[in-house]
């Protein structure tokens, strides 16, 4: 990956497992300190969560999160230190955060206090009764809007857009039933997330509004690298923008396709993906048709 410019992509929540980040824990004194760091600001050991934790701890946004943005940013540590470089970062979702520690927005602190405040925002700014999570659908975004349009009884909103072939919708328990007998209908895969809120919704506005409070306190600096932003697919540098467009992308879907199409019309040729698996990589690959061997899953060894 030495011609073109390269783009740093950072993945999101739903795909832990005990025993992650263990070897980047074993490998490197750098990543050692951000599991410490973790452990300081959220009040638990994260390597211990990580690699001896109880997997039902994982369906708990307070654990979940935290986790993920451990992961990724061990992974950026890694891949700076074998001397890849980027002209960019974008990060899908929780990703967004270790994006704001790569483009030295936040300090490494500060990133876990903004996803500890987001949690605690969540919980105390949603108050709506029942049950409520979010699903990935394998189907375009076009035929996905079009099925939530039919959903006479409860909730269902487009809250990712992930690729060509897959999006992620947000819901209440009624609305995922009629759905899923919409999905089924068509020989569409709904697949759970292990999430307990409607993320990228407007049912998290309440929550955003919490969060803004909550956070006013961290300092945003300019970023030294473009961000692109989940809540645009657009790049951003200036700290008080790319606050906003944090605090926003709590009730607001995530655009990654466009991110994706954005950064490709850029000039961008290659892309490295930190995190647990190359789920991103794949989305690269189907929604712009490039060659598998433009992108880079950071693997430890």
């Amino acid at each position: 990956m030495n011609r073109g410019k390269t783009a740093c992509l950072f993945g999101g929540q739903g795909l832990q497992y005990i025993g992650m980040g263990k070897d980047y824990y074993d490998l490197d004194e750098d990543c050692r300190q951000i599991f410490k760091t973790a452990s300081d600001v959220m009040g638990y050991d994260m390597a211990e969560l990580c690699f001896d934790g109880q997997a039902e701890l994982y369906e708990k946004e307070i654990y979940s999160l935290p986790v993920m943005l451990t992961i990724d940013l061990c992974a950026f540590t890694l891949a700076v230190k074998r001397g890849l470089t980027f002209q960019a970062v974008a990060g899908f979702s929780l990703g967004e955060y270790a994006t704001l520690v790569a483009a030295r927005v936040v300090s490494l602190p500060d990133s876990f206090e903004l996803v500890k405040n987001l949690v605690l925002a969540s919980e105390s700014g949603f108050k709506q009764e029942g049950t409520y999570g979010m699903a990935a659908v394998n189907t375009t975004a076009e035929m996905c809007e079009s099925m939530c349009d039919l959903v006479q009884d409860g909730y269902v909103r487009v809250a990712n857009y992930n690729s060509i072939r897959q999006v992620t919708i947000a819901f209440d328990g009624k609305g995922l039933e009629s759905f899923a007998e919409i999905a089924a209908a068509r020989s569409i895969k709904v697949i759970p997330i292990k999430v307990n809120f409607p993320y990228h919704s407007d049912l998290m506005e309440p929550a955003a509004k919490v969060y803004q409070n909550e956070i006013r306190s961290i300092a945003f600096s300019d970023a030294a690298i473009p961000i692109y932003m989940n809540v645009t697919g657009e790049t951003e540098t200036n700290g008080d923008r790319i606050k906003a467009h944090v605090v926003r992308q709590l009730h607001a879907p995530v655009l990654w396709t466009k991110t994706m199409k954005n950064m490709h019309a850029a000039g961008f040729e290659h892309y490295v993906e930190c995190g647990l698996n190359s789920v991103l990589c794949r989305m690269i690959t189907e929604t712009l048709g490039i060659d598998r061997k433009q992108t880079m899953f950071l693997r430890t060894s």
